[in-house]
């Protein structure tokens, strides 16, 4: 197996707990860092030296939270609050084909990887149901990407009246036999469909894919589902992956569920541990906050869309003082029109000065750095990934530091998180394998993609106008019951 020896780089590790920068030459053996040596150590001998003083060394980024089968619906979905927003962006996911759904995978894979990104937590929903032919597609893109994936099936069994908190007045005089015509796919079948992809898919391509599990929210689940859903998570001691408290009506419809509210459900329910990735946790009530930091559980964190979807703040600096283990998220491609973490680590990192005068409480460049990379690989449970060090996998961003965002070079953390954007990127390794070189990805056809996107996206605005204007039938339910609940287009945490 070639040894590969990058000479001299810039290399930020972790020392005492903070990212530093210290010129080192690193020792891939294969799929891992064998070593990370003195810049003036002889290379291995017979290996292949690389001149790296131009270059810093990063742990590759981990995109904890996103949702391919969005990509092809990039840049459709106009200025509105989630629930309005999943009106007009839910045509555009509907009835896929398979290779629909492998392009749709590809283009995120393509935008990740050409910014930073080497591991990410793909939330998967096939619609209508789910299915192990469209999973399949998913994964054969992600193996075929070089990435490291985890891909959470997305699993729910309630009907859409049944997961916002409507009352009878907000849909009176309503045709909406439609919305409960079709019986939506039993727990049981649901979750044998997801054990099945995990016998065939999970380990695989040389251990870079996972299969997790991944309920679409508390609200959208039947407690039935739920608890199975946790079986699953303990049995295969993977992470059960999903949405929670992400807007003001899904606090409400939490109440509905338990007086305590929704954190509290999951709790009562056995849901509430470490195995769990809580997703958004924007409407959190006083004491939950508490609560999940004693479980051990983590919370994903998605700025970007939180800001797009007007959804409100998570609470990031309590989390982080209490102790709570976080990841970042770019979410969809549909409410944050990108799938670019170098993005969303920046918000991460200034977002939550504008609701705390003291900047002792600020998360800044250094920490959001280490939420995206080893506290997301924590999140995911990637013990091996997330850092420069030894014995940990070959995956790692190199970048130009002859680039406009490190001329002059200050602070390389600050830097990065502050002023690049993956434009000066000169290579991305995963499994010690190139997947980016010089702004390309070196496995995949990135214009042959591009051009069945274009050819899907053009077809779909043409067939989806009938489904997009039967989902507008709930639009005035919707903005009535806004109104119900003194929703002045503004959110916020309750526990701020």
């Amino acid at each position: 197996m070639t040894i590969t020896w990058f000479q001299n780089a810039l290399c930020l590790v972790e020392e005492g707990g903070e990212l530093s920068a210290r010129r080192l030459s690193i020792e891939i053996d294969g799929q891992t860092i064998r070593a990370l040596h003195d810049p003036e150590a002889a290379p291995t001998p017979g290996c292949d030296v690389i001149d790296a003083a131009g270059l810093l060394a990063v742990p590759g980024l981990v995109n904890c939270h996103t949702h391919s089968p969005d990509n092809l619906a990039r840049g459709t979905s106009p200025d509105l609050p989630l629930e309005l927003w999943s009106l007009t962006s839910s045509a555009a996911r509907e009835g896929r084909t398979s290779r629909e759904i492998y392009v749709s995978t590809m283009l995120g894979a393509i935008e990740m990887m050409r910014s930073g990104t080497t591991s990410v937590l793909d939330h998967v929903k096939i619609s209508p149901d789910i299915d192990l032919e469209a999973l399949d597609a998913v994964a054969s893109a992600w193996a075929d990407s070089g990435l490291r994936v985890t891909i959470a099936p997305i699993v729910a069994d309630r009907p859409i009246i049944e997961t916002m908190p409507f009352d009878v007045d907000d849909l009176k005089d309503l045709d909406l036999s439609g919305y409960g015509a079709r019986m939506p796919m039993p727990a049981a079948e649901q979750i044998a469909v997801v054990e099945a992809f995990h016998q065939k898919w999970h380990g695989t391509g040389e251990g870079r894919l996972k299969v997790a599990i991944g309920p679409s929210g508390p609200q959208r689940c039947s407690d039935d589902l739920l608890v199975r859903a946790g079986d699953f998570s303990e049995r295969h001691a993977t992470v059960l992956h999903t949405h929670v408290l992400e807007t003001r009506l899904q606090r409400e419809m939490g109440f509905r569920l338990n007086p305590r509210g929704m954190i509290s459900h999951l709790g009562s329910l056995g849901l509430l541990n470490s195995r769990i990735n809580l997703v958004h946790a924007i409407w959190l009530e006083e004491d939950d906050i508490e609560r999940i930091a004693e479980a051990g559980a983590t919370v994903v964190h998605n700025p970007v869309s939180n800001a797009r979807l007007g959804s409100g703040f998570c609470p990031l600096p309590r989390l982080l003082a209490h102790g709570v283990r976080i990841g970042l998220g770019t979410d969809s491609a549909a409410c944050n029109d990108g799938v670019n973490l170098l993005e969303t680590v920046k918000w991460a990192a200034i977002l939550h000065n504008l609701i705390d005068e003291n900047e002792a409480n600020w998360v800044g460049p250094q920490r959001a750095l280490k939420l995206a990379t080893s506290g997301g690989a924590d999140v995911l449970g990637l013990h091996n990934a997330g850092r420069l060090a030894a014995g940990m996998a070959a995956d790692m961003v190199f970048f130009r530091l002859a680039s406009p965002a490190f001329s002059p070079l200050n602070d390389p953390v600050r830097q990065l998180v502050l002023s690049e954007t993956g434009s000066a990127i000169e290579r991305v390794l995963v499994n010690g394998r190139e997947v980016v070189r010089n702004d390309r990805s070196m496995l995949v056809e990135e214009a042959g993609i591009w051009a069945e996107a274009a050819e899907f996206a053009e077809r779909n605005r043409r067939d989806n106008q009938s489904a997009l204007a039967a989902t507008h039938l709930l639009e005035a339910p919707i903005r009535k019951m806004r109104t119900r609940y003194g929703i002045n287009m503004h959110g916020g945490c309750s526990c701020h």
